[in-house]
């Protein structure tokens, strides 16, 4: 496992009360982490700016810039883990953290070796994904279809260029995948999504499919082989579009 110091983890931690910001730098420190606090999205920044990490731990509900804001400004360099801490407990908070980017999800008041235990674990994620996307280019391999490859983790196109995905993103294509060719009904994605909450917004999965196919193409993968079905829900063709398909949906 490779880190960007060379044997200790750097956590860039943004949490605007200064006690709670020094008590968890003091224990992350303690556990061997190379830790460094934040007080606002600006002072982030400026530091990220001069050098990187490897996981952020960011507090939703700063002054100014919240977390939500800077998970989704941030989500886009797939080598740094995201972890929002807040003391927002309810599933809307954490679909909506997830599907901004965030990889983990963790509720105030938080053990600082459960966060250490999460920041090494998305680490370890990023570092594999990261090393098998770079084996796959090093070979030049050639695919015949788009498929999900680490565990899920990342979307490949047929060219071999790939996507790493967020954890909401992963769970919408591997229920997709598992029906290839097949339409997914609304109703089994809205079901996927929401387990334990009967309230749950339809309308988040087309804004979540809207989200992907826009990170897929400025990712360089091209058109993303989702498409919606008219009055029923999406399918996922992983080897050629349809005829009668247009505009990104099917008559």
């Amino acid at each position: 496992m490779t880190f960007i110091t060379t044997n200790k983890l750097r956590i860039f931690l943004v949490e605007d009360n200064a006690d709670l910001r020094e008590e968890m730098i003091f224990g992350l420190t303690s556990l061997g982490i190379e830790a460094f606090g934040f007080g606002d999205a600006q002072s982030l920044y400026r530091e990220l700016a001069a050098r990187e990490c490897d996981v952020l731990v960011i507090d939703v509900g700063l002054p100014g810039e919240d977390g939500f804001s800077i998970a989704e400004h941030l989500s886009g360099n797939l080598s740094r883990g995201i972890i929002l801490l807040t003391a927002r407990a309810e599933l809307e908070d954490r679909l909506r953290g997830l599907e901004l980017g965030a990889d983990a999800y963790l509720v105030k008041p938080t053990d600082v070796r459960e966060l250490a235990a999460n920041a090494y674990a998305v680490a370890r994620r990023i570092s594999k994904t990261g090393a098998e996307s770079a084996i796959a280019s090093s070979r030049n391999e050639q695919h015949e279809m788009w498929a999900l490859c680490a565990g899920g983790w990342i979307l490949r196109n047929p060219q071999g260029v790939q996507l790493s995905l967020s954890e909401i993103e992963r769970r919408f294509l591997e229920v997709m995948v598992a029906s290839s060719g097949q339409v997914v009904e609304r109703k089994i994605l809205i079901a996927a999504f929401s387990a334990d909450n009967p309230n749950y917004d339809p309308h988040r999965i087309d804004a979540l499919v809207s989200r992907l196919r826009k990170r897929t193409e400025l990712a360089g993968l091209g058109i993303l082989p989702v498409q919606s079905v008219r009055g029923t829900g999406y399918i996922f063709t992983p080897f050629e579009r349809r005829a009668n398909f247009r505009g990104g949906e099917y008559a």
